[in-house]
């Protein structure tokens, strides 16, 4: 057979290796043949935990195998005592650890899954597996939010197959919806916290099949967090908006106020660009009493960083500094990796935009290291990024270089690609700065379609932007002009200043000879919008212009 051949038959192991030596012994002669003798030596003890052990996937803890597989007809003792001795016999595997996790050889596994069928046990394990997975799942959602975060993190990775199995056990016949509706609403900060794409796909199929309203409201406050444009909890969406009042009105309506508060602030999230400020302030104001009320300090932080958020994006640096440095020592002092880390590059990105480059850098700095020590890659290569772009502000173009770079690699842990759209957008901007135009086009093309795909409409803009002046230093003014409206639109919609600004200087350059009142009007615009929002013209931009003027 040609290799693509074996690799399709790959997933029936047993019946594609069913020749050998004819000489061999008949044992020898077959794969099936192969575990059947060594299926044969075990006891009659032995063959059902052997038979069981195959509804994990990924492996498993002695304390998940005596939980799934023992009953009344099997102790915990007889399960440790079986377990021990087919560790011996080779047929499962240990992996020493805190606490040791043991697994079987996928052949193995799926040989032992035949033969639990044939028991007619399958069902009932799966059962058993799902609804311990399930349990596990909704004891680490309250540790996933301050102290015990790091031990959650690192322990819901580690069973993602068998979460996911469980998952797919509960949503198919004979399952259980609204125990897949409350492990997937339990899930939703996990999967926000670096495997967004998942979580989205999975509480979209979810949400289709029903489910009792505690239920459905679980999984949609879940949802609006997992649907978050950048996987960034303070940034608005539409989506996210809708099913936070959902959830709301659901968890009101049955009296649970603290996960009430929660979405509130949630919906809250959609007034940090200055629209509609009343009504999230009064959100965050009646969401912050309930968890004052609760002692809830690590969702007071999260309104600080909301706070924070919304006093960047609207110009006021002093509020925007005291809110972040209070809500990063908040998540300090609760240990919260996430947290410190969001709030970080949030300031950080801040400081950059205000023109604080320097500043801006050693908190990035910050922000990078506390979220590589958690293995929080989704925040990690966003922030490589920003600090890439401090460099280059900081005339230091072999830097952000290497951090772009950095950037495009943490991305391989997230799932999204969007550390390699930011690699693109970062070597445009280099290969621009020094004048390739043709590599500069190439890459910022790449990055709109990226950022198009991974839903980031101001960082579409910033690519436009490059893509405008690639267009105005070839002298294809309506390309230009074309491409600085779309930025102009995006920066607009998205409340993004520093957007705006670039876009409406880069129109105004187009209009300088055809059009000089419009190009004065249009500057005018921008220098108000950047004097009123504290929005600087970066240093490289003001390096292009003086290069587009001198042509």
């Amino acid at each position: 057979m040609a290799p693509a051949e074996l690799a399709d038959r790959l997933p029936h192991r047993f019946s594609l290796l069913t020749s050998g030596s004819r000489t061999a012994e008949a044992r020898q002669r077959t794969l099936r043949a192969t575990v059947d003798w060594s299926y044969a030596l075990l006891t009659a003890a032995e063959r059902p935990v052997f038979n069981r052990l195959s509804v994990f996937q990924g492996g498993w803890t002695l304390h998940a195998a005596e939980a799934v597989i023992g009953d009344e007809t099997m102790p915990i003792g007889t399960v440790l005592d079986a377990v021990a001795r087919l560790v011996e016999r080779s047929l499962v595997v240990m992996e020493p650890g805190t606490p040791s996790r043991y697994r079987m050889l996928e052949t193995l596994r799926q040989y032992a899954a035949e033969r639990l069928d044939d028991a007619g046990e399958a069902h009932q394990v799966a059962a058993r597996h799902a609804g311990y997975f399930h349990d596990l799942v909704l004891s680490c959602e309250p540790s996933l939010r301050g102290h015990g975060q790091r031990q959650a993190l690192t322990g819901l990775r580690q069973e993602q197959p068998n979460i996911r199995a469980a998952l797919s056990f509960l949503r198919g016949p004979g399952g259980d919806v609204d125990s897949a509706l409350e492990m997937a609403g339990a899930l939703g900060l996990f999967w926000h916290l670096g495997r967004h794409l998942e979580g989205r796909q999975v509480l979209s199929t979810l949400l289709q099949l029903g489910g009792s309203e505690r239920a459905r409201a679980h999984a949609l406050q879940a949802v609006s967090l997992v649907e978050r444009p950048r996987a960034c909890l303070v940034h608005p969406s539409p989506l996210c908006a809708q099913t936070a009042a959902e959830s709301l009105e659901i968890f009101t309506r049955l009296g649970d106020h603290p996960r009430a508060a929660l979405s509130q602030v949630l919906l809250a999230v959609e007034g940090v660009t200055g629209a509609e400020r009343p009504r999230s302030e009064q959100l965050l104001h009646d969401a912050e009493h309930a968890f004052a009320r609760d002692g809830d300090k690590w969702a007071l932080a999260v309104i600080g960083f909301v706070r924070m958020e919304t006093a960047l994006k609207t110009g006021d640096f002093e509020v925007a500094t005291r809110a972040g440095q209070a809500a990063a020592a908040q998540f300090r002092q609760l240990d919260d990796p996430w947290g410190l880390s969001a709030v970080l590059y949030h300031l950080g990105w801040g400081l950059r935009q205000f023109g604080r480059y320097d500043e801006g850098a050693r908190t990035l700095e910050e922000a990078i290291d506390v979220a590589a020590s958690a293995g929080l890659y989704n925040t990690l290569q966003w922030a490589l990024a920003d600090l890439a772009l401090a460099e280059l502000n900081l005339g230091r173009p072999d830097a952000a270089r290497e951090l772009f770079d950095r950037a495009s690699a943490a991305a391989e842990h997230v799932g999204d690609g969007a550390g390699v759209v930011l690699a693109d957008y970062g070597h445009g901007l280099l290969a621009l700065e020094v004048g390739d135009l043709d590599a500069a086009a190439r890459r910022f093309r790449l990055a709109v379609e990226g950022f198009t795909a991974v839903r980031t409409p101001v960082w579409q803009g910033w690519a436009l932007v490059g893509l405008g002046r690639c267009a105005q230093l070839r002298g294809d003014r309506g390309t230009a002009e074309d491409v600085y409206a779309q930025a102009r639109q995006l920066g607009v919609t998205a409340g993004e200043p520093g957007l705006t600004a670039s876009a409406l200087e880069g129109m105004a350059r187009m209009r300088t000879e055809s059009a000089p009142d419009q190009a004065r009007e249009l500057d005018d615009e921008a220098a108000q919008l950047r004097r009123r929002m504290g929005r600087p013209l970066p240093p490289y931009e003001a390096t292009w212009s003086a290069r587009a003027a001198a042509r």
